[in-house]
């Protein structure tokens, strides 16, 4: 990018946030894997609430994050080339992924389990059994997913047949057929892929059905900024995918209610699975060309504050888990309204990781790596 993209910074900062706020919600009785999960959690309506919202933030929030990375991604390889391309994205990411993955994530396991009574071993022993036994990237998948979509993205520049002007000519070509072509491809693969791995299925962390959408991002991504087709969405043709997905929603929130069996949705050959399996992208698509053709019509303009939110949002991401484990375990025995509680947990979970990112940064290793 030879400018800055303000609206980015500003998008970015949003999509923290919701982020925290989303694994809040989990820690709070909303279905999702997560750390922890308080005894005071929601039921009934209040679940139901909780569980559209997370379906619909699932729907598009990690995807949204694969579209603006893969968007950085293309001009830092046109900026530093293959070698130090790679050389800088195994700093930026493989780093703190080895940090999380090895030491941070079997901690807080460890903190959970110790608190509750349900481990009598200390610290070292208990690690090495979760690295050896139960490995898992956590939340950072992603970051593990990212490194991957990078570096392999490095790897086609590098080896790969050069067909970026087949790709520019045919993305013109079915302009107005590439979105629904996208989004019914990217759906029936999904259906494929979970008629053999159901998408509460994983391995360690790793949900396959998503990651048809996950790569359609990412290389849409690469495919927008090269042709600086981001900037050319028109936030009407997003409503237009957003109307049809949430037109389908109601059908979907009714079809759980009288499903008893719900897993007939994340795998399987039926009609309920194929119709999530479509439904997801859909929405993904509306929701991420929404986001990004508001940002960037509203929020371009330059802040300096912002910036500074932007570069601390990678250390939010890696310290946001301990934090919103910590706050949920403090208010779960209090006694207040449950949505308070999460509420409570929400802010306080962002504003607290901010705060210490804001004091780690000040480290130069720290500013180094993150």
């Amino acid at each position: 990018m030879n400018e800055r993209y303000y609206y980015i910074d500003r998008l970015k900062f949003f999509l923290i946030c919701l982020f925290i706020f989303h694994q809040s919600l989990i820690a709070f009785g909303g279905v999702g894997i997560w750390y922890y999960t308080s005894s005071d959690r929601f039921m009934g309506v209040g679940l139901i609430v909780v569980n559209t919202i997370k379906t619909i933030d699932l729907s598009f929030l990690a995807s949204l994050f694969f579209l603006i990375s893969a968007m950085f991604a293309h001009e830092s390889y046109k900026r530093y080339g293959f070698k130090e391309f790679v050389k800088r994205r195994i700093k930026r990411l493989g780093v703190p992924l080895i940090i999380y993955a090895l030491a941070v994530h079997p901690s807080i396991v460890f903190l959970v389990e110790r608190t509750h009574g349900m481990t009598d071993k200390s610290w070292f022993p208990f690690v090495l059994e979760q690295l050896t036994t139960k490995f898992s990237f956590g939340p950072f998948w992603f970051v593990a997913a990212l490194l991957v979509f990078e570096l392999g993205y490095a790897l086609y520049k590098l080896r790969g047949p050069k067909v970026e002007s087949l790709m520019t000519d045919l993305w013109q070509q079915i302009a107005a057929f590439r979105t629904t072509l996208f989004v019914i491809g990217i759906g029936l693969l999904a259906f494929v892929i979970r008629l053999f791995s159901p998408a509460k299925a994983t391995q360690p962390g790793i949900q396959w059905g998503v990651y048809p959408l996950y790569i359609g991002m990412f290389i849409s991504g690469l495919i927008a900024q090269r042709n600086d087709w981001i900037h050319k969405l028109k936030i009407g043709f997003a409503f237009i995918w957003l109307l049809f997905a949430f037109i389908c929603l109601p059908m979907l929130l009714l079809s759980v209610h009288f499903i008893e069996d719900w897993s007939v949705f994340t795998g399987g050959l039926n009609g309920q699975s194929l119709f999530f399996a479509l439904w997801e992208p859909m929405l993904c698509v509306g929701m991420n060309f929404f986001l990004m053709s508001f940002f960037f019509r509203y929020f371009n303009s330059p802040s300096p504050k912002v910036i500074q939110l932007t570069n601390l949002s990678f250390l939010v991401f890696f310290l946001c888990p301990v934090v919103i484990v910590s706050l949920t375990m403090f208010f779960e025995p209090l006694s207040m309204p449950l949505f308070f509680k999460w509420l409570f947990t929400a802010v306080l979970s962002t504003a607290f990781s901010y705060l210490l990112a804001f004091l780690l940064y000040k480290i130069p290793f720290v500013r180094k790596i993150f």
